[in-house]
């Protein structure tokens, strides 16, 4: 499994220019058909605009034509004290109870959660809904990693 390094407030057109750099370097001359990329939710990446970069990044050179899966994993939260699992679902339902949405930004005519500007924001103001302590820690949906590459 290759990790693809980017900070994570990168846009999307950096994130895939850094995949295909990773790609190419790593299977110099080789014909990659296809690629699973793994992207978690907590990214809030839009994956539509990545697949899009990855294929006009692409042209040109011999990942020209290679199939991009792109797989959202679903971001899991758990509570150290009583451990407690829930979803990006209930968190921002928790951050939103907390911050109300009047603190919400202007941004091209939508309203934009403050998470969108400082993703460390769902963890780091994160609550369990059931203890109510802040000793949590994120399982998953902080990936962004090349899972799965298919050679010709």
């Amino acid at each position: 499994m290759f990790k693809v390094i980017k900070e994570n407030s990168m846009h999307e057109w950096s994130i895939a220019e850094g995949i295909v750099t990773t790609l190419l370097e790593s299977f110099k001359g080789k014909k990659i058909l296809e690629v699973e990329i793994k992207v978690g939710e907590l990214r809030d990446l839009n994956v539509e605009v990545l697949g899009e970069a990855l294929k006009i990044l692409s042209i040109g050179t011999s990942l020209e034509g290679s199939k991009f899966n792109i797989i959202v994993s679903k971001a899991v939260f758990k509570c150290l004290n009583c451990r407690e699992e829930w979803s990006m679902k209930k968190a921002l339902e928790i951050l939103n109870q907390m911050l109300g949405t009047e603190k919400y930004v202007v941004e091209e005519g939508e309203l934009e959660p403050p998470i969108h500007f400082i993703p460390s924001l769902i963890t780091g103001l994160q609550r369990c809904p059931r203890c109510g302590r802040i000793d949590i820690d994120v399982e998953s949906g902080k990936e962004l990693e090349i899972s799965k590459i298919y050679l010709s």
